[in-house]
């Protein structure tokens, strides 16, 4: 069944740039870097963040993240 309210799922996706260092001994730690709704500006910043990276110790990814959908009652 058509729910207008419903929000899109597309709408709703965001795609986080992740630095994780590494560490000997303890936990990795993880930021956000960056983020963006379009999967193809997310996957060119990953790049740019890649080729500029020089430390051995940190590497960059991609995180998919939708966040979560409120639905409303429709009477």
């Amino acid at each position: 069944m058509y729910n207008p309210i419903q929000i899109n799922r597309k709408e709703n996706m965001m795609y986080l740039i992740i630095r994780e260092i590494h560490y000997k001994g303890i936990d990795n730690s993880y930021d956000v870097e960056d983020y963006t709704n379009d999967f193809d500006i997310a996957t060119d910043k990953l790049r740019g963040y890649q080729l500029i990276n020089t430390k051995k110790d940190t590497t960059y990814s991609i995180l998919k993240y939708e966040s979560p959908q409120m639905q409303k009652e429709v009477a």
